[in-house]
């Protein structure tokens, strides 16, 4: 059972990284529930960065900040609602949504062979840019007037996650738009950095790649090669 942890850990880590996305709906349904499954969320993520991602930067930043994420929203789902500390989560997300993808980028420059591992981590750090972003809209929502063309109550972080991912990808359906001159910027600079990445990462697994090609069989009526 652990051999087979150990093998697929970076694709269970996606399955699990994915699962909790498409439930980010009925979660966020429920402060309480949110609560409870941000723990449960840290604790698959220090598992998930301590193999995946730079020891060092898990140890030193991932941690530290994954602990003061749970806190924060351990008060935004069980605290008062009305105290300015309920702004909070969403900061301190945005800080460990990047300070793993500063791990896992790290980790992705050293990788000299390609496999089905190297795949699932490069998805898993696409994915932490999409939720990186999405926390920085949910911020900037609160803070900027007239965002969005339409109001997005509070603890809604599916519908930002929502335009994150198809801003992130350069879908771009149309349902939500930025209305605001700044959180349109930080939306176009969100496109070109999915675009960037996919042509990197591409260019970086194409030329990591190493075939599986076998040494060529000896022809029969060879003889062995003369000596210099």
């Amino acid at each position: 059972m652990r051999v087979t942890l150990a093998k697929y850990r970076s694709e269970l880590l996606l399955a699990s990284l994915v699962a909790v996305m498409l439930a980010s709906p009925i979660i966020d349904q429920s402060r309480h529930l949110a609560g409870v499954i941000a723990f449960l969320q840290l604790l698959l993520l220090i598992a998930g960065a301590h193999y995946l991602a730079d020891r060092q930067i898990v140890r030193r930043v991932v941690i530290p900040l994954g602990i003061v994420w749970v806190i924060t929203r351990f008060l935004d789902a069980f605290g008062d609602p009305t105290r300015a500390y309920n702004h909070l989560s969403p900061l301190a997300g945005l800080a460990l949504s990047l300070s793993v993808v500063w791990g896992l980028l790290r980790r992705f420059g050293s990788i000299a062979k390609v496999n089905r591992s190297v795949i699932s981590e490069a998805i898993i750090s696409y994915l932490f840019i999409a939720i990186a972003f999405s926390q920085l809209y949910w911020v900037l929502d609160h803070f900027v007037p007239n965002a969005f063309n339409q109001k997005i109550p509070y603890g809604q972080s599916e519908t930002f996650l929502y335009f994150s991912m198809i801003t992130l990808s350069g879908v771009a359906y149309g349902g939500i738009l930025p209305i605001n001159p700044y959180i349109r910027l930080v939306a176009a600079f969100e496109n070109v950095t999915g675009m960037f990445y996919l042509a990197v990462v591409i260019a970086r697994l194409v030329s990591s790649y190493r075939p599986r090609i076998p040494p060529p069989a000896p022809h029969p009526d060879q003889g062995p090669e003369p000596l210099e």
